[in-house]
């Protein structure tokens, strides 16, 4: 059934776009009070180092049950309130460490705060790829990821600025949340709720009514992709949990300088979004690799240096590699993805992102145990190696799956 909406207008309108770009302002749940995890360590003495980090990834838990549940809210209150709904319930139980400095009642409100991120999130997505044409789509991919890179540095530069107050002061850089809510409930049009772009084989785009009854599907490729997801993002939150660290064990800086530094990792983030379509196209299928092994390069080096300067550069090109990297996976959903079936495909990417956030401190824990090196520096080179492996490993997916990105 075609519909009454008028597409043209969707596709132009720059309220709507910014409205639903504004839902990934918050891309990571974990970066902004990285920092904080010296601090941490030192007030909850009696609390051991791995569950001090469990503070900082157990979102990503709270996360995989939004993400589950996120589905069946929707079908209830419908896109736009289920959006609200999480941003809600996320920025209300960001703010709660702020004002209670008790391990048990941060622990249960950062996972409460996950669970709201898990209710948003899949919609970030969702809502692009059922409201736009591919061609925008594509392009908003990017700047979805600058957005998210923006809200990052925004809240990373404030956080520290907060840090030196207190430790859990920083936790109110979540009131930023107040953003993509106001903008969401102000011009983000309610019948969009039941709309979704289709494609057909002659590439023409045509936004229309959803299709009642159909049943989510989803396949292998999909799976294999959360997988890599999770590979990824285990591997590369040795930034955020280890950096901080390291900087304070080599006596680089402190706990704000690695703050600092954090944020001009996201800030960075923000040009390698706006810039991901152009760079896509010149590089095509090896964008991917190409930038995992740059990530790669940078992470080793990174564990060798001492110099701020340095660092900051190292930390730059992990950022803005980091930057591509997302939306050219992300852009494969779109592929993968079986018919009418891009809210659950999201989903499973989603729960393969956190999977490998949440078990992030315990992996490296146990990667210590067996090499015998506990230091946040052989955490980080490890890491490293295994983006060599990651890109190794998507020389042979570009191969096998003939990817043109």
């Amino acid at each position: 059934m075609e519909t009454k909406l008028d597409r043209s207008a969707v596709e132009t309108s720059k309220r709507i776009t910014l409205a639903i770009l504004s839902i990934s302002f918050l891309m990571s749940v974990s970066n902004a009070i990285s920092g904080t995890i010296p601090l941490m360590q030192k007030f909850f003495s009696n609390v051991s180092s791995s569950n001090i980090e469990l503070l900082v990834v157990i979102p990503t838990g709270g996360v995989l049950l939004g993400t589950v549940i996120s589905g069946a809210i929707g079908n209830a209150l419908g896109k736009k309130n289920t959006v609200l709904l999480g941003l809600t319930l996320a920025l209300i139980t960001g703010v709660i460490p702020a004002f209670w400095a008790n391990y048990f009642t941060i622990l249960l409100s950062r996972a409460l705060f996950g669970v709201g991120c898990g209710i948003f999130t899949p919609l970030s997505v969702s809502y692009i790829t059922d409201t736009f044409s591919k061609e925008k789509c594509h392009r908003l991919l990017g700047y979805r990821n600058a957005i998210g890179a923006i809200g990052d540095s925004i809240m990373l530069f404030i956080a520290g600025f907060l840090i030196k107050i207190s430790w859990n002061t920083t936790y109110l850089v979540f009131f930023f949340l107040l953003i993509p809510i106001i903008l969401i409930t102000f011009f983000v049009p309610k019948e969009l709720d039941n709309f979704e772009a289709v494609t057909d084989e002659n590439g023409e785009t045509e936004v229309k009514e959803k299709e009642v009854g159909v049943k989510q599907t989803t396949n292998f490729k999909v799976i294999k992709l959360a997988a890599i997801f999770l590979f990824m993002c285990m591997f590369y939150s040795a930034i955020s949990l280890k950096f901080a660290n390291y900087v304070v064990d080599k006596k680089i800086g402190t706990a704000a300088t690695a703050t600092y530094i954090f944020g001009f990792l996201t800030l960075c983030s923000i040009f390698s979004g706006l810039l991901f379509d152009k760079i896509s196209k010149k590089l095509g299928k090896w964008t991917v690799v190409i930038f995992e092994a740059i990530t790669a390069v940078a992470m080793v080096a990174l564990t060798m240096s001492t110099s701020i300067p340095v660092l900051l550069v190292l930390i730059l090109i992990c950022g803005f590699s980091n930057g591509i990297i997302n939306p050219a996976l992300t852009a494969r959903m779109v592929d993968y993805s079986p018919e009418s079936s891009m809210n659950l495909t999201t989903s499973i990417i989603i729960i393969g992102i956190n999977i490998g956030f949440l078990v992030a401190p315990y992996v490296f824990q146990f990667i210590s145990t067996i090499f015998g090196n506990t230091t946040p520096q052989f955490i980080i080179l490890f890491s490293g190696l295994a983006y060599i492996v990651l890109a190794l490993y998507d020389v042979y997916t570009v191969k096998r799956d003939k990817l043109t990105l």
